[in-house]
């Protein structure tokens, strides 16, 4: 069976058939009653389903063998709350669920829980981990969304370490839980709602600390892979400008051959002349493929040159780079940074908190990032940077640093209130909203059954009377009813109508 959600396959949702009466026979009217009614029976039922699913079914799942295997419509979950347009990627969203009995806690990649999922918890006594999970049990606490799936992959790792070192190391944080009896412990053990929003609070200050760092590696490499792909695209045009004959293909082939033929005659069998006459072929060789690289390199790029989308990229760089014209960047950006390190450090001399600079560095740190985007922005409309004319880089400059983190971090709660319990530990560019468990029964009308048949009812009488006045229409016998006039916006629903006195009464 498969451990992953990926792997499940569903059929696509049902969709609903337009009304076809062409074949009935107008004087049938009870075939045409009971099709009105099967359409308007369909029309009533809601779009989603209205229970939200949170345990994988196995019978979705295709049993080993060749039994005939029908896929099950696709289930109504959590994913469909939070990322209703099935544009996040795998590891972008945290899904965080609890049992309502014990209070313990199972991250998940996926937005169904599946019996591997009971792997995260530890034996810590009799009826400590539970043998099956119970639908009824487990409820949807929180889903943390991140901007991209390498930064929700390591907060998920952390909050598995963080939750095992709560369940493992209780003794260093709550010692006076060993007077407890071994079931009290047990369940107090068990219970971490509250461990999970500080585990929560804590893993993204430390993403936020991290995102200094990473930033300022990312951009000291790429400034050096910048300079570089610059030095060596000039230095390819200079071998391929270059009329001597040491950049000339044909004629270091030929002096390689030369080598070789020397290399083979008997008169050259001393070690000293050996040497220089290999000295000479290796030089030759690694000219020769310096050249050939270079003319490959500049024949690539003269056919992206003119590609419009090569275009647009250098257009988009000089558009970016528009804040660090005229100034002196890299200064302005070292005098930036000095400012703010010395803020912070006057912050800790005179005992101020951060609240009384948090304007002052905000707008600092913002100029900040700004000069250092435009910057970069700059460098790479100079050095004309794109995927091919970065092909010419050396391995070690080719790779990618990983991306800096970003607090553009989306927590939905279950329950709200639950975030209170690390109050003051959130980074404040996090952003804390509701998880509606029930939207889907918003938008949907709940009758008894003698007003669900009376409104069927109601609805079969009306697409009768429509089908009546479309045929009389269609006959002739009734006039067509006038299309409704357009209602006025703007300004234009205020002024008056005036009428054309000279449109006659009487056409």
């Amino acid at each position: 069976m498969p451990r992953n959600l990926a792997r499940l396959r569903f059929r696509a949702p049902k969709q609903l058939r337009p009304l076809n009466i062409a074949r009935i026979h107008p004087e049938d009217h009870g075939t045409l009653h009971r099709r009105l009614r099967g359409h308007a029976l369909e029309l009533s039922k809601p779009q989603t389903p209205l229970s939200l699913q949170i345990v994988v079914n196995p019978k979705w799942k295709q049993q080993p063998g060749k039994k005939p295997f029908r896929m099950s419509y696709k289930p109504h979950t959590l994913r469909d709350l939070v990322d209703p347009e099935d544009a996040a990627t795998h590891g972008q969203i945290i899904y965080v669920f609890a049992n309502v009995k014990t209070g313990q806690v199972i991250y998940s990649l996926n937005e169904l829980l599946d019996q591997y999922h009971l792997e995260q918890l530890p034996f810590l006594g009799k009826h400590s981990k539970p043998p099956t999970i119970r639908p009824d049990e487990w409820t949807p606490h929180c889903a943390i969304t991140f901007p991209f799936a390498e930064q929700g992959l390591q907060a998920f790792r952390k909050l598995r370490e963080f939750r095992h070192l709560h369940e493992t190391s209780w003794d260093k944080t709550n010692p006076e839980w060993i007077r407890l009896t071994a079931h009290a412990r047990m369940r107090k053990i068990m219970d971490q709602v509250a461990n999970t929003s500080a585990d929560i609070a804590e893993v993204l200050n430390v993403q936020q600390h991290q995102s200094v760092e990473m930033r300022k590696k990312a951009i000291e490499q790429e400034k050096k892979s910048l300079r570089l792909m610059k030095t060596m695209w000039d230095e390819a045009e200079a071998l391929i400008k270059d009329d001597r004959d040491a950049s000339n293909p044909k004629w270091l082939e030929q002096q390689i051959k030369n080598l070789e033929w020397q290399l083979g005659t008997k008169r050259n069998r001393d070690e000293a002349d050996t040497k220089r006459l290999n000295d000479a072929k290796k030089g030759h060789e690694v000219r020769l493929r310096r050249v050939l690289r270079a003319r490959k390199n500049i024949e690539g790029f003269n056919q992206i040159r003119v590609d419009p989308d090569f275009i647009k990229m250098q257009e988009e760089h000089v558009a970016q780079a528009a804040p660090a014209r005229g100034t002196d960047v890299e200064a302005r950006i070292d005098e930036l940074k000095k400012e703010i390190a010395l803020e912070r450090d006057l912050t800790k001399v005179l005992d101020r908190s951060i609240e009384d600079i948090e304007q002052t560095l905000g707008e600092k740190q913002a100029e900040l990032t700004e000069l250092e985007d435009a910057f970069i922005a700059s460098l790479r409309a100079d050095a004309l940077d794109h995927p091919v004319t970065r092909s010419i880089l050396p391995p070690e400059h080719r790779k990618q640093l990983p991306r800096p983190f970003t607090m553009d971090v989306e927590i939905k709660w279950a329950d709200l209130r639950n975030a209170e319990y690390a109050a003051g530990n959130w980074p404040e560019a996090i952003v804390h909203d509701t998880l509606d468990l029930r939207n889907s029964r918003q938008d949907v009308q709940f009758l008894n059954a003698e007003q669900y048949h009376g409104s069927v009812s109601d609805d079969v009488q009306g697409m009768l009377k429509s089908l009546e006045r479309r045929a009389l229409e269609a006959q002739g016998l009734v006039e067509e009813a006038p299309a409704p006039e357009s209602e006025k916006t703007g300004v234009f629903k205020y002024l008056p109508e005036v009428k054309n006195p000279f449109k006659r009464a009487d056409a």
